[in-house]
């Protein structure tokens, strides 16, 4: 008899359970989305996006879940269509136990500004992609400018961090070697304080306009990259005190092997 007591009760225990959990599933589903919470991941101080901009972003395409019951929100493209601003590098959405669907993403981070002969602006971000000129919010970042023709529309899909351009099958583009000599002064303090600019020039291909001084430093291409750049700190840290000032050199010349050839104004 005892053990039919104990059957009995563990029976009803779970017919009580399975009772209670279809209830709250109808009335979780009946219930309505309370609000939107967007969390940001930004690093860094760039503000290509707020969180205002999201709610907006899904009021504008007819996609806003406040007020919505909660078993009729499609979380799949809430996140597909966040993930087509401009500004974002990747975003999860979910839904809470109170109801809110949350945002969490992280917005892309500006490494530099280009603009090409015919004025188009437009990034590269830190992963080496193209990203979008933004009307809301200029990055403080160096400027890459001169004769470039390319365009954001031509180049937005290319990987510049991973693109290695074939020596016979095709050449590296301007932006290219941008990319080869944004990265090298990114990654170096003293180049990343020094070096305000990045210019093509139509006879000497690439130019270094430094934060201090008028001078135009000339690397031409990306090619022995490193080598020039390391020339030019050994040039700054201890050959410019002893050969003149700041402001005596018109140009500084890194092409050549093994040789810093300065042109005074």
């Amino acid at each position: 008899m005892k053990k039919i007591l104990i059957i009995s009760a563990w029976s009803l225990f779970g017919i009580g359970l399975v009772v209670s959990l279809a209830f709250a599933g109808r009335t979780n589903a009946s219930r309505k989305c309370e609000k939107i919470v967007v969390t940001i991941d930004r690093n860094g101080t760039d503000m290509f996006i707020v969180e205002e901009d999201i709610p907006k972003m899904l009021t504008d395409h007819g996609m806003n879940p406040v007020d919505q019951p909660i078993s009729s929100i499609n979380i799949p493209a809430l996140e597909k269509l966040v993930l087509t601003h401009p500004a974002v590098e990747s975003c999860e959405v979910f839904m809470d136990i109170n109801g809110n669907v949350n945002v969490q993403l992280k917005q892309r981070s500006a490494m530099a500004r280009v603009i090409n002969s015919n004025g188009e602006s437009y990034y590269f971000d830190d992963r080496g992609f193209l990203m979008p000129w933004s009307e809301e919010y200029t990055a403080p970042v160096i400027l890459v400018n001169g004769n470039i023709t390319e365009t954001y529309a031509s180049a937005y899909q290319t990987d510049f961090d991973n693109s290695i351009p074939d020596s016979v099958l095709t050449s590296p583009t301007k932006l290219d070697d941008a990319w080869q000599v944004i990265r090298k002064i990114e990654a170096d303090t003293f180049l990343k304080a020094q070096i305000v600019q990045i210019y093509f020039s139509a006879d000497n291909g690439m130019e270094l306009i430094p934060r201090i001084g008028s001078q135009a430093i000339i690397i031409g291409d990306a090619g022995d990259l490193d080598e020039k750049l390391n020339k030019l700190k050994i040039f700054y840290r201890e050959g410019l005190g002893k050969t003149g000032k700041w402001n005596d050199y018109k140009t500084i010349n890194l092409q050549y092997k093994n040789q810093v050839v300065c042109t005074k104004k």
